[in-house]
């Protein structure tokens, strides 16, 4: 998750968040049913929103009310074709940065009651906050896309390490998710993981002799960590992906049982909040560099030295039809 903004709006960023003056702050949601999750800043900020809620009013404001004095309005803005584009509320911050992060709970909020009430999959492409001079987007803040491209060819075709595809299954839907809650959760199975294939291989170099030694455990990068937006009193003490593994327990395990036990109380993690997005943001971001780079040395380990069994055909392109899926391949008729 990160915040950018255009080159020409810096010094007025600069100037808010020197001046420290308390205002109101007016914020978008703008509301899809996906994420943008590759090009640039400038994709994502230029990607139309896709939902299907239309205003019957436009704008629509309402509120939701927690009770006591605890309501908040919202003003629910829409296209031309009056379907909702984005959710504008109103919060009161000295800093940019704390707007943005106050406006993330209360529209979530009502993103879920809206779909809980009407089986609709909405999400917040992105937040706007909105400057106080001219009305027009000050700072953006979204998923960071993977900008990262390739291209392909020639190429005759790729050797699967079979013990691996499953960590290759999970860790494309670490990838594509647009939630850093579950994204955090792939990344601890992915390191959880790597236990398994590590005693997999020791067995595999003991029944054929092979006196090659396993990788190390990943070695962390502090700078890294800090890159990605971990505190330094979080980062203390961790050498290897497996403290990093460790100091990322609780984390953990509150997002994989929701409810989990502190103190005598059950506890739960709001994913509405802000600052929970922010959090799980960055631990996932490193936990799953780490569970990567751990899986890819023991990937070369294998692709080097443990031999595969039995002969290989080369599929060559003219006899592709030799090649083709078939039911019986895999126990079905």
């Amino acid at each position: 998750m990160a915040a950018f903004a255009r080159q020409s709006r810096a010094a007025e960023i600069k100037e808010y968040e020197e001046t420290k003056v308390s205002r109101i702050w007016s914020v978008r949601g703008i509301v899809s049913d996906s994420v943008p999750l590759s090009g640039d800043p400038e994709d994502v900020i230029d990607r139309a929103p896709h939902n299907l809620l239309y205003l019957n009013e436009n704008p629509l404001s309402i509120y939701l009310h927690s009770g006591g004095r605890q309501a908040i309005y919202y003003d629910l803005v829409g296209d031309q074709a009056q379907k909702l584009a984005y959710i504008e509320v109103r919060v009161q911050s000295k800093l940019p940065s704390n707007a943005v992060m106050l406006a993330r709970r209360p529209i979530n909020a009502l993103l879920d009651v809206l779909t809980r009430n009407n089986d609709m999959p909405l999400i917040l492409q992105r937040i706007e906050l909105m400057s106080p001079r001219d009305g027009e987007p000050l700072v953006y803040q979204a998923l960071l896309p993977n900008n990262r491209g390739i291209k392909a060819g020639p190429l005759g075709g790729i050797h699967q390490a079979v013990p691996f595809a499953p960590y290759d299954a999970i860790y494309r839907e670490a990838l594509t998710s647009s939630s850093p809650f579950y994204r955090l959760l792939c990344a601890a199975r992915m390191f959880e993981g790597t236990g398994t294939i590590r005693k997999w291989l020791r067995e595999q170099c003991e029944a054929r002799g092979i006196k090659e030694r396993l990788p190390a455990e990943v070695q962390v990068d502090e700078g890294y960590l800090r890159r990605v937006g971990l505190e330094p009193q979080f980062i203390s003490g961790v050498r290897t992906a497996q403290d990093l593994y460790h100091k990322l327990k609780d984390l953990r395990d509150a997002i994989a049982h929701f409810l989990i036990e502190r103190e005598g109380a059950d506890m739960h993690v709001y994913l509405a909040e802000g600052a929970q997005l922010h959090i799980y943001s960055t631990a996932a971001t490193a936990l799953l560099h780490y569970a990567h780079l751990s899986l890819e040395q023991l990937r070369m380990f294998y692709t080097q030295y443990v031999p595969r069994r039995g002969s290989h055909i080369l599929p060559m392109v003219q006899n592709r039809d030799q090649f083709i899926v078939r039911a019986s391949d895999f126990g079905v008729e």
